[in-house]
């Protein structure tokens, strides 16, 4: 059980920390055990920092003579942050609670000389320093490995590649589907007003719709959350569910399923007949919080299996098959800033091998004339259009149906693909 730690902590401690173990130890601030007890300011300045970082770096460059010690970088990110980059906080006292917060953190007095000419050169030269980043390269701009961007310019094109950045440097939202069982309990009609203010997809039969929440809303406060009439995810991930349209009576396997909201897609699609529905992922956790999600929504007859696709090679085929793969992440970094800051091309190599690999796997498991939908939250070619056309050639009885690359912020939420392959004999 986690404990809450000390309410006495200031903010900018806590980010400062959170920071420093994201640099030190690539430990993701969001998964530790203290974010959940983060106020809002502390997590806004922390998910800023992630998202600005290359500028923030960038700025510090510009603005000092000598490279700083690395202890000083996440004070110095905060400082700059909250100076430049976020509204509503007095310039004075982002400066004296940051100083103060390194002081804390042992900082020597120096150094701590050194910040605080940092940042008072910021406030006499505000204007200057963001007329100077619109000015500089787009992966400094708008904080993206310059490989990332070069890779995009390539791909898709300049203007396509602006609008992505652009996209991704936004401050994410969070999203709720009303599931079958909120339609039933008429869980929308009792949401006070302004709960709920961006419906993603036009209403069409039953078909679950999106919804924006407001800043600050807590998920759980929707009317009969518990009771399993919402489920928190992007629009985006609607895609390659709707695509493989399962129906009931088909023995249906949703094959990398934690934590879940694909697999409840499917669920609801299936009617009476859940228990043909076969979700598995080789993580025990993981698949611990998928059990938990589909108990909420009222599918305790979805069959959990703890296990990757080797060890269900002696079951019945399958009708329709749901692989969501691992991929590099690079259609939703608007809503995981520190992903863009992981990619390297040799990652990416490894990405595109294993993917191979269990498309291999998964088309082996399906009935002749069955189905299998191939979806990644990546854009890049190699993991999505690519790939497939690499492994079709090498798959006579497969056959491509429709593939859809979403990029993201094109339909104002996170970017993916989806591919629907059938197999011929």
């Amino acid at each position: 059980m986690t404990t809450a730690p000390s309410t006495n902590i200031p903010e900018r401690d806590q980010a400062a920390e959170l920071l420093k173990n994201w640099l030190l130890k690539g430990s993701l601030p969001y998964e530790s055990g203290e974010w959940n007890f983060c106020s809002g300011l502390t997590r806004e300045m922390v998910w800023s920092c992630l998202r600005h970082n290359g500028a923030l770096d960038a700025w510090i460059e510009h603005l000092s003579k000598r490279p700083p010690s690395p202890a000083l970088i996440p004070f110095l990110w905060i400082g700059l942050c909250q100076l430049l980059l976020l509204d509503g906080i007095p310039d004075h006292a982002a400066v004296h609670e940051t100083l103060e917060a390194a002081k804390r953190a042992g900082i020597p007095a120096p150094q701590i000389g050194f910040i605080n000419a940092v940042f008072r050169r910021t406030l006499r030269e505000k204007e200057e320093l963001l007329k100077w980043l619109d000015n500089q390269a787009n992966h400094i701009r708008y904080s993206h490995p310059q490989v990332i961007v070069e890779r995009w310019n390539k791909s898709f094109g300049k203007k396509q590649t602006e609008k992505i950045l652009q996209w991704n440097q936004e401050r994410s939202h969070t999203y709720a589907r009303l599931t079958r069982k909120g339609t039933e309990l008429d869980s929308l009609m009792d949401c006070p007003p302004d709960t709920v203010s961006y419906e993603f997809s036009e209403k069409i039969d039953d078909v679950p719709v999106f919804y924006q929440l407001p800043r600050g809303f807590s998920p759980t406060d929707l009317p009969d959350f518990v009771e399993g009439a919402w489920y928190i995810q992007d629009p985006s991930t609607y895609m390659a569910p709707t695509l493989l349209n399962v129906k009931a009576g088909e023995r249906v396997l949703d094959a990398c399923a934690a934590p879940g909201g694909k697999t409840l897609i499917l669920a609801e699609s299936m009617g009476e007949q859940t228990d043909q529905l076969l979700a598995c992922d080789p993580n025990p956790k993981r698949c611990k919080r998928l059990q938990e999600n589909l108990d909420r929504l009222g599918f305790e007859e979805v069959e959990v299996k703890t296990t990757d696709l080797h060890g269900l090679r002696s079951e019945q085929p399958f009708d329709a098959i749901l692989l969501d793969v691992p991929c590099s992440n690079t259609g939703v970094y608007q809503r995981r800033p520190d992903a863009k800051w992981n990619f390297r091309k040799r990652m990416l190599t490894e990405l595109i091998q294993l993917q191979y690999d269990i498309l291999n796997q998964a088309f082996a498991l399906l009935k002749p004339g069955g189905r299998l939908v191939y979806s990644t939250c990546s854009i890049e070619p190699e993991e999505t259009t690519q790939q497939i056309q690499n492994w079709l050639s090498q798959n006579q009885n497969a056959r491509l149906e429709t593939e859809s690359l979403l990029f993201p912020g094109e339909k104002k939420c996170d970017g993916a693909f989806a591919a629907l392959i059938y197999k011929t004999s």
